[in-house]
């Protein structure tokens, strides 16, 4: 009867021991995703964070211009457009816009509002 108990606290143990494996390993391998996890947000959110520092913010001013002999929308379009981001046909439809124009005509000696940015604020 005595082997049989020792037989019976020895078979004990081992099932033990192998629940206790079992808990660790899946300890381990939890702790092993969550550091992964973790990891990886970490890299997108540094990534995120060195393109923000990387670009400008550019702020947009309005200002009023007097039309010179030749001027055109579109040429005016082609000095600002670029700064701010737009195309020149983008930029000639909002200098229309803004100034209340149909058709591209402008004439000399009158004044225009124009649209351009600058990286500085003011």
């Amino acid at each position: 009867m005595n082997a049989h108990r020792l037989h019976a606290a020895s078979k004990r143990r081992r099932e033990v021991y192998r629940e206790k494996l079992i808990l660790v390993t899946a300890a381990v391998l939890i702790a092993v995703f969550c550091s992964i996890f973790v990891a990886a947000r970490g890299m997108r959110f540094v990534q995120a964070q060195d393109r923000s520092e990387t670009t400008e913010t550019t702020y947009k001013y309005y200002k009023s211009i007097e039309l010179e002999a030749g001027d055109t929308l579109w040429d005016i379009a082609e000095t600002y457009a670029g700064a701010c981001g737009l195309s020149v046909q983008e930029y000639v439809q909002e200098l229309k816009d803004i100034n209340g124009l149909k058709g591209d005509l402008i004439h000399e000696d009158h004044h225009l509002t124009i649209v351009y940015c600058d990286t500085v604020y003011k």
